[in-house]
């Protein structure tokens, strides 16, 4: 994974989820919501619906992901990072996974709708083999 070439500990890692925009800035919002062992920041992103841009948004914002985690590396390290072997050919799962972990560690998780955070609307198919047509959300 991408995130064993950081060496440094005291730089922040992030994970993002495929098809999202990220707004102008949010590297560094996000360096000031992320305090190297005590807390992580996960902001929640809007999911826009089928057709629909961040010019013409219509959709929801979606609290019950964590598709966006930024740590510092050392608190990454300490809770074990993702679960390569568990979700190497699956999807889904993987986020709730780690953020069990954050939180089991003691470490706070930062949350809030992120404006201009953007997840695109897509196809399920031929992702990890999955015959399904459709998102669930629509």
């Amino acid at each position: 994974a991408g995130i064993d070439y950081v060496t440094d500990p005291n730089s922040i890692v992030m994970t993002i989820d495929m098809h999202l925009t990220l707004p102008m800035g949010f590297v560094e919002y996000t360096r000031r919501h992320v305090i190297q062992g005590k807390m992580g920041y996960a902001p929640m992103f809007f999911r826009l619906g089928p057709g629909y841009t961040e010019i013409n948004v219509n959709g929801f914002w979606e609290v019950l992901t964590y598709g966006v985690l930024a740590l510092f590396k050392s608190d990454w390290s300490t809770v074990g990072g993702f679960n390569e072997r568990r979700f190497a050919d699956k999807w889904g799962g993987e986020d709730w996974d780690v953020i069990d972990r954050v939180v089991s560690n003691g470490y706070e998780v930062f949350r809030l709708r992120h404006p201009g955070l953007f997840h695109y609307y897509h196809s399920w198919d031929g992702m990890w083999g999955n015959k399904t047509t459709h998102m669930t959300h629509w």
